[in-house]
């Protein structure tokens, strides 16, 4: 039993990894890890997310001035064709685990 649930999920994994879904998505994450403009703007943004976090924290109001810049470089990534096609696809790929997770839930509790 358990060598067969191993080899189904081997195959539900390569399924995943082999759908036009997530090969569309794979592409686009990796065209945006080699745009150099979207990780820098990327990396500022975790930064600042994480400056404004303490300074909230500790109760110093400078946290919503970090917040306002935090919103602006999101609207320059926001504004980039290619940030948006890689929202895109991973929405569709992460709707499309979602949904094989609820047929792999549903498939669970009905054996079990």
């Amino acid at each position: 039993m358990v060598k067969y649930m191993k080899s189904s999920l081997e195959e539900l994994f390569n399924s995943i990894e082999n759908s036009s879904l997530y090969q569309e998505y794979k592409k686009m994450s990796d065209i945006l890890s080699k745009d150099s403009e979207i990780k820098k703007i990327i990396d500022e943004i975790k930064e600042l997310e994480k400056k404004a976090t303490y300074l909230e924290y500790i109760g110093d109001e400078k946290y919503k001035e970090i917040d306002k810049e935090i919103q602006d470089k999101a609207e320059i990534l926001n504004n980039k064709c290619v940030y948006q096609e890689y929202l895109n696809k991973m929405e569709e790929f992460n709707n499309e685990l979602a949904i094989s997770s609820k047929m792999i839930e549903k498939y669970v509790e009905e054996k079990v």
